[in-house]
Protein backbone atom coordinates (compact mmCIF):
# COMPACT_ATOMS: atom_id res chain seq x y z
CA UNK A 1 0.00 0.00 0.00
CA UNK A 2 1.32 3.46 -0.94
CA UNK A 3 2.23 5.78 1.87
CA UNK A 4 0.16 8.93 2.19
CA UNK A 5 2.23 12.09 1.61
CA UNK A 6 2.84 14.23 4.66
CA UNK A 7 0.86 17.44 4.95
CA UNK A 8 2.95 20.58 4.55
CA UNK A 9 2.18 24.17 5.49
CA UNK A 10 1.28 26.48 2.61
CA UNK A 11 2.69 30.00 2.77
CA UNK A 12 1.93 32.80 0.31
CA UNK A 13 4.64 35.31 -0.59
CA UNK A 14 3.86 39.02 -0.39
CA UNK A 15 3.90 39.07 -4.23
CA UNK A 16 1.35 36.24 -4.36
CA UNK A 17 -0.95 38.03 -1.90
CA UNK A 18 -0.60 41.30 -3.85
CA UNK A 19 -1.40 39.49 -7.10
CA UNK A 20 -4.51 37.89 -5.56
CA UNK A 21 -5.65 41.38 -4.57
CA UNK A 22 -5.06 42.64 -8.13
CA UNK A 23 -6.99 39.67 -9.53
CA UNK A 24 -9.84 40.44 -7.11
CA UNK A 25 -9.94 44.12 -8.13
CA UNK A 26 -9.90 43.32 -11.85
CA UNK A 27 -12.73 40.77 -11.49
CA UNK A 28 -14.76 43.12 -9.28
CA UNK A 29 -14.49 45.90 -11.90
CA UNK A 30 -15.10 43.59 -14.85
CA UNK A 31 -17.84 41.44 -13.31
CA UNK A 32 -18.83 42.14 -9.70
CA UNK A 33 -17.47 41.76 -6.16
CA UNK A 34 -19.18 38.39 -5.62
CA UNK A 35 -17.55 36.96 -8.73
CA UNK A 36 -14.20 38.40 -7.67
CA UNK A 37 -14.42 36.83 -4.21
CA UNK A 38 -15.52 33.48 -5.60
CA UNK A 39 -12.65 33.39 -8.08
CA UNK A 40 -9.91 34.42 -5.63
CA UNK A 41 -11.30 31.92 -3.09
CA UNK A 42 -11.06 29.27 -5.84
CA UNK A 43 -7.41 30.18 -6.56
CA UNK A 44 -6.50 30.14 -2.86
CA UNK A 45 -8.26 26.81 -2.33
CA UNK A 46 -6.34 25.17 -5.18
CA UNK A 47 -3.07 26.62 -3.90
CA UNK A 48 -3.84 25.44 -0.36
CA UNK A 49 -4.50 21.97 -1.80
CA UNK A 50 -0.77 21.78 -2.49
CA UNK A 51 -0.36 21.04 1.23
CA UNK A 52 -0.85 17.38 0.33
CA UNK A 53 -0.53 17.44 -3.46
CA UNK A 54 2.76 19.32 -3.58
CA UNK A 55 4.32 16.85 -6.01
CA UNK A 56 1.46 17.23 -8.49
CA UNK A 57 2.96 20.35 -10.04
CA UNK A 58 5.18 20.25 -13.08
CA UNK A 59 8.79 21.35 -12.81
CA UNK A 60 9.73 24.65 -14.44
CA UNK A 61 12.51 23.63 -16.86
CA UNK A 62 14.48 26.85 -16.47
CA UNK A 63 14.17 27.10 -12.68
CA UNK A 64 15.31 24.00 -10.78
CA UNK A 65 13.22 23.31 -7.70
CA UNK A 66 10.28 25.47 -8.75
CA UNK A 67 7.01 23.81 -9.70
CA UNK A 68 3.73 25.10 -11.07
CA UNK A 69 0.11 24.14 -11.40
CA UNK A 70 -2.43 25.51 -13.84
CA UNK A 71 -5.70 26.53 -12.21
CA UNK A 72 -8.81 26.83 -14.37
CA UNK A 73 -12.50 26.66 -13.64
CA UNK A 74 -13.22 25.29 -17.12
CA UNK A 75 -11.02 23.06 -19.29
CA UNK A 76 -11.00 25.63 -22.08
CA UNK A 77 -10.18 29.30 -21.78
CA UNK A 78 -7.78 31.11 -19.50
CA UNK A 79 -6.94 30.70 -15.86
CA UNK A 80 -3.95 31.23 -13.64
CA UNK A 81 -0.68 29.51 -12.91
CA UNK A 82 0.55 29.16 -9.33
CA UNK A 83 4.34 28.93 -9.12
CA UNK A 84 5.67 27.39 -5.93
CA UNK A 85 8.63 25.83 -4.21
CA UNK A 86 8.76 23.11 -1.57
CA UNK A 87 11.17 24.12 1.18
CA UNK A 88 11.48 21.78 4.16
CA UNK A 89 7.94 21.45 5.56
CA UNK A 90 6.48 24.37 3.55
CA UNK A 91 4.93 24.90 0.17
CA UNK A 92 5.90 28.46 -0.66
CA UNK A 93 3.57 30.08 -3.22
CA UNK A 94 5.84 32.41 -5.19
CA UNK A 95 3.15 34.08 -7.27
CA UNK A 96 0.09 33.70 -9.50
CA UNK A 97 0.28 34.46 -13.21
CA UNK A 98 -2.42 34.68 -15.88
CA UNK A 99 -2.12 31.80 -18.33
CA UNK A 100 -1.86 34.27 -21.24
CA UNK A 101 1.29 35.80 -19.73
CA UNK A 102 4.83 34.73 -20.47
CA UNK A 103 4.95 33.85 -16.79
CA UNK A 104 8.17 31.79 -16.88
CA UNK A 105 10.18 34.87 -17.84
CA UNK A 106 8.69 36.70 -14.82
CA UNK A 107 9.90 34.13 -12.27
Amino acid sequence: MARKPRKLNVKFSRDALDTLEEIWKWNARTYNPEHAQSYTDFLESKANGLAVNYLAGKLVPTRPGIRYITIKRKPSGHGHVAAYEVIDDKVYIINFYHTAQDWQSKL
